[in-house]
């Protein structure tokens, strides 16, 4: 079907004349004229728009028939740019794919143009409809300059989807074979949100390789090295190497852009870990009071654990009653979501060895929702246990609500 066609039907749907239909839209009589007799069979985009928006057109529909004609540069960058302007991520997919195949011998001119686009789209889901689109292109090209940058930037788009942290990971470290592709401080970069991301996933042996390997090519120190550094030092504690774990803590007290309280903090893991609980508590104790209300959680879990394991109950009891003062309000990251999963975990158990069922089953439930948001579903199932086990012990019946909570989590 011809432009002319479309127009014309649409004109005598809404009952315009040509004139009626030149005044509404601002297209001359003669030029529509023309477009509805076929003589101009595809008008400029510019102009079809015009005419579409007058007629109530739908774009989808405008935006269909130039793709299905149209081999022109200019107007692939202009049904791109309508396509992102409705946020229509099918009809980005189409003309980015279009776009490419039509290129031929200028391909790595148009996919340099949308890797451009794709990084000055704000909409994050039109921006990973761009990339994958240039992912498999290059893919099937061979073309893997663009294909790694493509990787490179999606995987730091995906890698805060936190319902899919193990295979964003995994998705991600396909990124190690093409390291030649990348620039210094993309290579850097790479290594250190993959060692990020690993230490997230508790894959704490990866998270050292990748972050060491990151410092090493690192000439720079920054607020990111030092989160690094960090997550080295603690990677090494949760592997029971106090020594080397001491150095790094070294190492990170030593960089410009430590922070006192975060050293402090890990100082009192090594207390912990070292069975010095008194001098854990207290340093524990000083760094929840410091630190900012949104940085509290981990230490706060750290407290309670070395708590529980010195039979301080009435410490514990303490803890909870304080617990406003440092659950966070704003779940941002994979390890805040975990340590506030964990809090409640170690509350609804406390409260359920000392028989106050109705707490502990709903820190239970609180707990099982959080890691399910992280796609735990091991820790999910050990909460919804913990619950079940409490019902048998105390020989209760399990009420009809805490089985639809327990069903509605289980089906998610």
């Amino acid at each position: 079907m011809l432009f002319g066609e479309i127009v014309r039907a649409h004109r005598h749907q809404e009952n315009l004349s040509l004139n009626e239909l030149a005044e509404q839209s601002g297209v001359s009589r003669s030029i529509l004229a023309r477009i509805e007799s076929g003589e101009t069979r595809q008008p400029r985009f510019s102009t079809a728009r015009t005419i579409a928006s007058a007629l109530k057109i739908p774009y989808e529909q405008v935006i269909l028939f130039y793709l299905a004609f149209t081999h022109q540069t200019e107007t692939f960058k202009a049904l791109l740019a309508e396509s992102i302007s409705h946020e229509n991520k099918n009809l980005v997919r189409l003309t980015a794919t279009k776009f490419l195949e039509s290129a031929k011998s200028n391909n790595v001119i148009v996919l340099d143009y949308l890797l451009q686009i794709a990084k000055a789209t704000e909409q994050q889901e039109i921006r990973l409809t761009l990339y994958n689109v240039m992912i498999d292109y290059t893919r099937r090209s061979g073309i893997p300059f663009y294909y790694v940058k493509s990787l490179f930037e999606r995987y730091l788009i995906e890698r805060y989807d936190f319902s899919r942290l193990e295979e964003t990971y995994q998705k991600g470290k396909e990124l190690l074979f093409f390291l030649e592709y990348l620039q210094p401080e993309e290579r850097v970069l790479t290594y250190y949100r993959l060692g990020l991301h690993a230490y997230a996933l508790k894959f704490f042996d990866e998270a050292i390789e990748h972050c060491r390997k990151g410092i090493k090519e690192d000439t720079t120190e920054s607020e990111l090295k030092a989160s690094v550094l960090l997550a080295i030092t603690n990677a090494y504690l949760n592997l029971g190497e106090c020594i080397i774990s001491e150095l790094f803590l070294k190492e990170y007290e030593n960089n410009p852009f430590k922070e006192e309280n975060h050293a402090r903090y890990l100082r009192a893991q090594l207390y912990a870990k070292k069975q010095h609980y008194a001098k854990a508590v207290e340093e524990f104790k000083v760094c929840l009071a410091e630190a900012a209300h949104e940085d509290r959680i981990a230490i706060a879990t750290d407290l309670m654990e070395v708590l529980l394991l010195n039979g301080e109950s009435d410490l514990v009891r303490e803890l909870i009653l304080a617990e406003q003062t440092f659950l966070p309000q704003l779940l941002n990251t994979p390890k805040k979501i975990e340590h506030t999963a964990l809090y409640y975990k170690q509350k609804g158990k406390f409260e359920l060895e000392n028989n106050s069922m109705q707490t502990g089953l709903d820190s239970m439930l609180e707990s099982a929702s959080y890691y399910q948001q992280l796609g735990d579903y091991k820790e999910m199932n050990s909460c919804i246990g913990l619950m079940l086990a409490a019902f048998r012990l105390s020989k209760e019946n399990i009420s009809v609500d805490y089985l639809e909570k327990i069903e509605k989590l289980c089906n998610n």
